[in-house]
């Protein structure tokens, strides 16, 4: 298998179904509402896409976390319950007073820094929120006018497609360490320059390498 990288369109067209009251009960109603929003299906769902995700942060930080979890969920309702866990069992203050902090850190571009500031015993950490998906919210506010910045999805299909394809001996589930995630920052935005795509076009072409890997 090569890397394929998407064009614009198909990355920004990157999206899942979901139902919004599949969300909207266990989710703060100012953090949610915007999923009523986005492009009706049939039978009562939406559509989120990348586009989405990365125009969520300026809506306010929780809703790009809220994003990065629907959008990252997509149709799976079965797995709602187990991932809404971090709107159920930290305080809505703390969350939010806690994605400020990291944006804050990375809004000075210390990217790696701002990762770390997330992981577990540090200070910004939330209970269930790992990797997968921190680094979708890292994304999303870390975005302007829907390009992104330096922050980059890291997920275990991303991680999968390094370990097959570049032999980088990581875990695949993660959590990853922070010189980890600069490396593979470092990886994508000097792939992406080389190959003159976005850099989250090479972050999608590494998850559907992992995602084709039996």
């Amino acid at each position: 298998m090569t890397l394929i990288f998407p064009s614009e369109t198909d990355l920004l067209n990157q999206w899942f179904k979901f139902r919004p009251d599949w969300w909207t009960p266990r989710i703060p109603a100012s953090w949610s509402t915007f999923l009523d929003d986005l492009p009706a299906l049939d039978r009562g769902y939406r559509k989120i896409a990348r586009s989405d995700l990365l125009e969520a942060g300026p809506k306010g930080l929780p809703c790009a976390l809220v994003a990065g979890y629907v959008w990252g969920t997509g149709g799976s309702a079965f797995l709602v319950g187990r991932r809404a866990r971090i709107f159920r069992d930290n305080d809505a203050q703390v969350i939010a007073d806690h994605l400020d902090s990291a944006f804050e850190i990375l809004s000075r571009g210390d990217t790696a820094d701002a990762y770390q500031s997330m992981l577990k015993a540090q200070p910004n950490y939330l209970k269930f929120l790992g990797p997968s998906f921190f680094t979708k919210f890292l994304y999303s506010a870390d975005s302007i006018d829907g390009q992104p910045g330096r922050a980059l999805i890291l997920d275990q299909f991303v991680a999968k497609a390094l370990n097959c394809r570049d032999g980088w001996g990581i875990s695949n589930t993660g959590p990853w360490s922070p010189s980890t995630y600069e490396r593979w920052l470092q990886h994508a935005h000097t792939l992406a320059s080389e190959e003159g795509v976005r850099p989250d076009a090479v972050e999608l072409a590494y998850f559907r390498y992992g995602r084709g890997i039996v």
